[in-house]
Parts: C-alpha cells; sequence; structure tokens
C-alpha cells in the first residue's frame, strides 16, 4: 500500500492503483480500480488540491462534475478522491474520429460554463487575478519552457511577454469560466457532454479566456483544424476575436 493517509489507504483497499500521467498540474493522479467502481485520487502539495475541493462542492447540482469522495491533508500533502466520469475524453480515439460532432458538443459544452449563474460565485480568476500570477512567475524566474505562442515566439523573453500582456489588456465579458477547457477536461458520452474535470481553477472570468484555451486545443487534436476551428466559432455564435492569441499568449506565462 502507497503511503496515503490511512483513511485513504482505508478506502482504497484492496484496489488497483495506476499512477496515471494525462494533465498539467503539479499533482500525482492516481487511477483507483475495485471490482466495478473507478475512482481517481489526485495527490499535490499543501494547498494544490483546496480550491478544486471547494469549486466541486460548490458546483453539485450546478454542473456535471466528478463526486468528492473525500478530502484530506497530512500536514504536507492534500488527497482528493472523487467519483469518475461517465464518457470518455473528447480526444479519445473515438472522438477525434468523429470530429464536427466532437466540436459541435465541445461548443456546446462552453455554451453551459456560461449559463451558470455569476453572482453568488465564490471564485474569481479574472484578467486582474491570471496577469498577478504571470507576473508571479516572471518575477520569480520559475518558468522554464519555451514560449509556444506566436506573439510568445515573437517577443522571445518572458519579460517581454509580460508587457505585452499588461499592455494590451482587453475588456473583459464576465461569465463562470471553467479554467481549462482542453479537450482531456471535457467528456462525452453519446451525444451530449456528460462531465468536467479538473476545475480547480473555475471562477468568473472573461468568457474568451475558455474559448481560447479550447480552441488551442483543438489545434493541437487535430490534425485538419482550420474548417473545424471555423465550425467551433460558428456554434459558439463568435467571429473570431484576437482575445484569443491574446489568451493563448498569456498561457506561456503559467507553469
Amino acid at each position: 500500500m502507497k503511503n496515503f493517509p490511512i483513511e485513504i489507504n482505508n478506502f482504497i483497499k484492496g484496489s488497483n492503483i495506476e499512477e496515471i500521467g494525462i494533465g498539467c498540474s503539479n499533482t500525482k493522479v492516481y487511477k483507483i480500480s475495485k471490482q466495478d467502481s473507478v475512482c481517481f485520487l489526485k495527490v499535490g502539495k499543501i494547498p494544490t488540491l483546496t480550491k478544486e475541493y471547494a469549486s466541486l462542492i460548490w458546483l453539485n447540482g450546478k454542473l456535471p462534475v466528478p463526486k468528492c469522495l473525500f478530502f484530506c491533508n497530512d500536514g504536507n500533502y492534500e488527497y482528493l478522491l472523487t467519483s469518475s466520469m461517465s464518457g470518455e475524453m473528447s480526444c479519445s480515439e473515438k472522438n477525434l474520429k468523429s470530429p464536427q460532432k466532437t466540436i459541435k458538443l465541445l461548443a456546446k459544452g462552453l455554451i453551459q460554463l456560461q449559463k451558470i449563474e455569476i453572482l453568488e460565485c465564490p471564485f474569481r480568476n479574472d484578467l486582474t487575478y491570471k496577469l498577478g500570477l504571470a507576473e508571479y512567475n516572471v518575477k520569480n524566474k520559475l518558468l522554464k519552457d519555451t514560449p509556444t505562442s506566436a506573439i510568445g515566439q515573437k517577443l522571445k523573453t518572458y519579460d517581454e511577454i509580460l508587457k505585452y500582456l499588461l499592455e494590451n489588456k482587453p475588456d473583459e465579458q464576465l461569465v463562470f469560466s471553467h479554467g481549462d477547457t482542453s479537450l482531456p477536461n471535457i467528456f462525452i458520452k453519446d451525444k451530449s457532454i456528460s462531465g468536467f474535470i479538473d476545475v480547480g481553477e473555475c471562477g468568473v472570468a472573461d468568457k474568451w479566456f475558455d474559448i481560447a484555451i479550447c480552441y488551442n486545443s483543438i489545434i493541437r487534436n487535430f490534425p485538419n483544424r482550420n474548417d473545424l476551428l471555423k465550425l467551433f466559432l460558428n456554434e459558439l455564435h463568435e467571429n473570431y476575436s484576437d482575445k484569443i492569441e491574446y489568451y493563448i499568449t498569456l498561457l506561456d506565462l503559467y507553469l
């Protein structure tokens, strides 16, 4: 048995434990399989998972998200145990083979997110918050990867990228934002969105942030994507906005 808190070990006793590597967060994720049930365990340093735990509790009944089964910490690490989602990731082989269907459902998923009432949302992840994180990462030299966005590659240095972002802040259209609408975090079952995972960065933010993240993920996952990107925006009833490039550039300054 791995070195988990006793409450976690008692819950997963007799299970098959598999560490999985999908995702970009600084957490470890384990797939826990026991008889006919599957759940997932996230492990991260305090307070990595506190926000995600709170988000799952708040979103219960508002959005199809995993059910929180257990949450605790041992003084150094936090442990979040959740149920699995029905369906498959929107980037599964099956869904990638049906690109138009998948793209239309992704757009529906974003519209579903935007319909969540924000007046009582306790989480705020607007541009001021995001630029604060970016500035912290740049000033503390925490960024190791090279810029991948078109603007980032042109400007080359993180200080120049940050300057560009601060000088070109767009107006925000505030809605409820998932915070990481990449394809692995949106699940599809049959002809509908069946769930959203990794909600630790959710909150009130510009609607174009989620659009940009999903747009960028479509580029990464679909080889013949130009028509699909147009379809995606059409399904959202939107035209292309420079905000997409702005927010993709902002990602260069995230860990």
